[in-house]
């Protein structure tokens, strides 16, 4: 069977890194952008503040009011796996669907933002550099059986994912799309407190798995995506069959994500 993923190779947790005030200040404002009472105003872009909810938004009582009412603070938003504590109200920020994930004419996954920590994956865009110690490029999972049996094993990890291991996801998955003609899952994985969004994508080939995780917000992950891609790499690893280095992702094989999101 699949083994349990150990200790040893959990990466450590980081710690806030914005002093409580700041982050009471910025629901405030977040919830007075979001809307009053649910709504939202995002057609034609950026949100909008609408004038007569101006002052009610920037008075304490008001503003304790409206996040009471605000559909982003429900649970019931929240991914039914989640873990079962319980927490302080709080504006869920899950940020927008990329329209353009899924498997490309090539067979490739979408690439990342070079620039930005806050995302692996086993396909380059194409002014990148095909070596795999670069920003973000990873291997991909190499596998010695017929793609069916490969495309099952990946679906038992999925199904069978630790939510809040190593202190992530906590707000827990859902396994959006599969489709195993083409070979392809499509998984969302969500934080316990702010409810932000990460999109996972597997593409399995002949031998071969694409992989590709990234968060849809920010800019640093605080290495959400690295502690990801260790579990479910670590997890396939043990199962026969299966090629994987372990740890997947560390300081050595990406020294600048690692720098970048450091612990402290």
């Amino acid at each position: 069977g699949i083994q349990e993923y150990p200790m040893a190779l959990r990466l450590p947790a980081t710690r806030p890194l914005r002093p409580l005030l700041i982050a009471i200040l910025a629901l405030g404002f977040i919830c007075v952008i979001v809307g009053w009472n649910g709504k939202q105003d995002w057609k034609g872009g950026p949100p909008m503040v609408r004038r007569r909810h101006v002052p009610a938004g920037v008075g304490v009582a008001g503003l304790v009011t409206g996040i009471r009412g605000l559909s982003c603070l429900n649970p019931a938003n929240a991914f039914e796996n989640r873990l079962k504590v319980k927490l302080e109200p709080y504006p869920k920020t899950p940020g927008p669907q990329p329209k353009d994930l899924g498997v490309r004419d090539d067979g490739s996954l979408k690439g990342c933002d070079f620039v930005k920590p806050n995302c692996f994956s086993s396909s380059p865009t194409p002014d990148d550099s095909e070596d795999l110690y670069s920003s973000y490029l990873i291997p991909k999972f190499s596998f010695s059986k017929s793609k069916s049996e490969a495309f099952d094993d990946i679906m038992q990890v999925l199904q069978s994912y630790e939510v809040g291991h190593d202190s992530i996801d906590g707000g827990g998955y859902k396994i959006v799309q599969t489709d195993k003609s083409k070979g392809y899952i499509y998984v969302q994985y969500e934080s316990l407190k702010k409810g932000y969004i990460d999109d996972f994508e597997i593409s399995v080939e002949d031998g071969k798995v694409g992989v590709r995780t990234a968060s849809r917000l920010g800019f640093l992950d605080l290495r959400v995506n690295a502690k990801r891609l260790n579990y479910i790499a670590f997890r396939l690893s043990q199962v026969p069959g299966w090629t994987i280095r372990n740890p997947f992702v560390t300081v050595e094989t990406h020294p600048n994500y690692f720098s970048l999101n450091r612990v402290g």
